[in-house]
């Protein structure tokens, strides 16, 4: 939409900014846990079983070979602190500053179950990362990342997880796969980027392309 303006006796156009709906993972995207090559939960992982990493996975038992039941006991020992520690990747919480201060909407959704909100909440606000909405796993049962875009209205989004990416994507949201370990050999057509410069990069094309 155009508005003119009359400015010192001629017309200026200004172009007013619709509002955009954006959505992000925590883990992976957010997070600063995985390099391309090396992946924090996994080395926590063989830490605590005192065992080599067997397979580069996204999953701890398959990386591991490990049984649902070993792999919660991890996760109850490990999982808090990890949560608590894990270092904010670059330029990630001045990206979604700007888009918060450009009138647009955030939503964190992630795979972390509902108990661990408290210290997620906690390590957001501690790294200045701005949101309207935070989703998270109720009762370890997984859920559509696609389906939860979709009713939030979300037209953007990111994510390290293939299956989680290709989900939103179906639907029509421009998604973006986040470089990772677990993700290196995925046959997938989804636009991958290795840091969050390449992630603005991506938004100002989606912002361009949607408010022509």
């Amino acid at each position: 939409m155009l508005l003119s303006h009359q400015t010192y006796g001629r017309k200026r156009e200004v172009k007013i900014i619709s509002r955009l709906i954006f959505g992000f993972d925590i883990d992976g995207v957010l997070t600063n846990d995985d390099d391309g090559h090396s992946n924090i939960w996994l080395r926590e992982a063989s830490d605590y079983f005192g065992e080599p990493i067997l397979k580069r996975a996204y999953y701890i038992e398959e990386a591991f070979n490990k049984t649902k039941g070993e792999v919660q006991e991890f996760f109850r020992a490990r999982v808090s602190t990890i949560f608590q520690t894990v270092p904010v990747r670059e330029h990630a919480a001045e990206t979604l500053q700007n888009l918060r201060s450009r009138g647009h909407d955030i939503h964190l959704i992630t795979a972390r179950d509902e108990e661990y909100r408290q210290v997620t909440e906690d390590w957001l606000e501690r790294h200045g990362i701005p949101y309207h909405s935070l989703s998270m796993r109720k009762d370890s049962e997984r859920y559509s990342k696609g389906i939860l875009c979709q009713q939030l209205g979300v037209g953007f989004f990111v994510d390290d997880k293939v299956e989680n990416a290709e989900d939103t994507a179906r639907l029509g949201v421009y998604t973006l796969l986040f470089h990772a370990s677990h993700n290196l050999e995925a046959n997938t057509s989804l636009p991958l980027v290795r840091s969050w410069r390449e992630v603005r990069t991506h938004i100002e094309l989606f912002l361009r392309n949607t408010q022509l």
